[in-house]
């Protein structure tokens, strides 16, 4: 794991962007992360990530990618499980680089939703079962099964998980690229509609358009490199049931249970070494319940846990400091939480930046707690 870092990252714009495609936008991203690394399209050698439709051979992204940069690659990989694998298309990428199966890989991830607001919509309905769709239990729904069971079994509050909607818009005050950049409070997320109980508007993600790619490489040739290294000590993946459709579990465990727990191991470190998080929020309740399960507190401690400002700028645990799904744009996170974790490591992040940033976790989440992976990031080896 250790002969591969992140070389460069990069981010593009993010918001309702009419008029660019999804290739438009990944191949920005791809060519502004190989310009971070002081490389070129050619020198990229594999692609990571991306859902690929593979009907036939007309469709396979492989070959999509080969044309799209000019020149075939060496490597090809994505695992296929929506939001939950973008942490883990970094451990793919590190090891295929690490194992000499190619030199310069790009994460990539985002595109555009394809339409308006009602064509996303529709969209997401198609992730879900038949019934699921015709008689209601869309993603909120979902989500707002496990805040019910959370609240019922442990006390846990509305105004707790607000919380993690004002700490997370307090980072994205400082974001020049955050969709939502105003101020809220706890009031405001708490009086916002209902969307699905007990979930209100501003404990929801958004929908945005938007692409990001990292590129990794051998760590000596980025030791070189124009910028400071970044290092995946270790990663998990665990991915348990069909996310919205074979939903049978229990609300109160997740992969992350198993996720963190491995990648901890893998890189030798502990709970109270991280000096900040990167947590996939879809909702409000999906940062609470993985703080939990990755371990950072007990379950059913999440509502006090992210309370009196612990994730915000100065707090204990800096987390999402790029603003996150909530208030940054919601279209590849867990790649893009990971790019904002790269890039405060080099100390490039403004207004909301963290001192001394060495040690850092990203996880993704996809489906209802189904789909789970992790990374643990380093500045130092």
């Amino acid at each position: 794991m250790r002969k591969a870092a992140i070389a460069g990252v990069y981010t593009t714009e993010v918001g309702n962007l009419t008029g660019r495609t999804a290739d438009d936008l990944i191949l920005e991203a791809i060519s502004g992360a190989a310009a971070d690394s002081g490389l070129t399209l050619h020198d990229i050698d594999g692609i990571v990530g991306g859902r690929s439709p593979t009907p036939s051979a007309a469709s396979a992204f492989p070959g999509y990618w080969s044309e799209m940069l000019g020149h075939s690659i060496r490597y090809h990989t994505t695992p296929d499980v929506a939001s939950g694998g973008h942490c883990g298309n970094i451990l793919h990428a590190a090891l295929a680089v690490a194992c000499g199966l190619a030199n310069n890989v790009a994460v990539i991830g985002g595109g555009h939703r394809g339409g308006d607001r009602k064509a996303a919509v529709e969209k997401m309905a198609s992730a879900h079962g038949e019934f699921d769709t015709s008689w209601g239990t869309l993603v909120p729904s979902w989500f707002a099964l496990v805040a019910r069971r959370h609240m019922h079994e442990f006390g846990t509050t509305s105004e707790q998980l607000a919380e993690i909607a004002v700490s997370t818009r307090k980072w994205a005050s400082m974001h020049p690229q955050a969709m939502m950049k105003d101020p809220i409070t706890i009031d405001d997320v708490i009086n916002s509609r209902m969307i699905s109980d007990p979930l209100h508007l501003l404990d929801c993600c958004l929908s945005s358009d938007g692409a990001g790619a990292m590129i990794i490489s051998r760590a000596a040739q980025v030791a070189d490199g124009p910028k400071k290294p970044v290092y995946v000590l270790g990663g998990a993946e665990d991915y348990s049931f069909r996310g919205y459709v074979s939903v049978c579990h229990d609300w109160l465990k997740s992969g992350a249970l198993e996720t963190g727990r491995r990648a901890m191991e893998m890189a030798g470190v502990k709970h109270s070494e991280f000096d900040m998080l990167g947590l996939y929020d879809c909702f409000t309740i999906t940062v609470l319940r993985t703080l939990e399960d990755l371990g950072f507190c007990k379950v059913g401690e999440g509502g006090d846990f992210v309370s009196g400002g612990r994730l915000a700028p100065g707090g204990a645990l800096p987390t999402n400091t790029h603003g996150g799904g909530l208030s940054w744009g919601h279209n590849y996170s867990g790649l893009a939480h990971a790019i904002e974790i790269t890039r405060q490591m080099r100390g490039e992040a403004g207004p909301r930046q963290v001192k001394d940033v060495e040690l850092a976790l990203a996880h993704s989440q996809g489906g209802p707690l189904a789909l789970h992976s992790t990374v643990v990031l380093s500045s130092v080896l």
